[in-house]
């Protein structure tokens, strides 16, 4: 297990950082700089298009945080009905690490929109879509 922690960890570290930095420069970032580049009558006109984005979006990690739900409890049941059979067990548990790991990147896809959607927000780019 620490394995693959520690592969999981090498692998995606540049990608985390690289998030991590972009979300801190933008909270750096004077709002009046922002908010004075964005016409209001273009703000106006991009409100329904911000909120039919918002609300795909939602709707895209709604569903997907259903599908590794769904995956998860299948990957339980084929692992309660794998019996003695160890092939059946593997690919079972493999099916539930999966679902897992779906889950996991579907909640911080959730938490990542929402992080830039409230800085845009709070600079004035855009509405509040919801």
């Amino acid at each position: 297990m620490l394995s693959r922690v520690r592969a999981f960890t090498a692998t995606y570290f540049p990608v985390i950082c690289g998030l991590a930095a972009a979300l801190l420069l933008l909270t750096w970032v004077d709002p009046a700089l922002a908010a004075e580049s964005v016409p209001s009558g273009a703000q106006k006109a991009l409100a329904p298009v911000t909120k039919m984005i918002a609300t795909l979006v939602a709707i895209a990690i709604g569903l997907g945080i259903a599908i590794c739900g769904a995956v998860i409890v299948w990957g339980g049941i084929e692992k309660t009905l794998a019996g003695a059979n160890t092939d059946s067990e593997h690919r079972a548990q493999k099916r539930i690490t999966n679902g897992i790991t779906g889950l996991v990147w579907m909640v911080l896809a959730g938490v990542i929109v929402s992080t830039i959607t409230a800085i845009a927000v709070a600079y004035g780019l855009i509405e509040q879509p919801f």
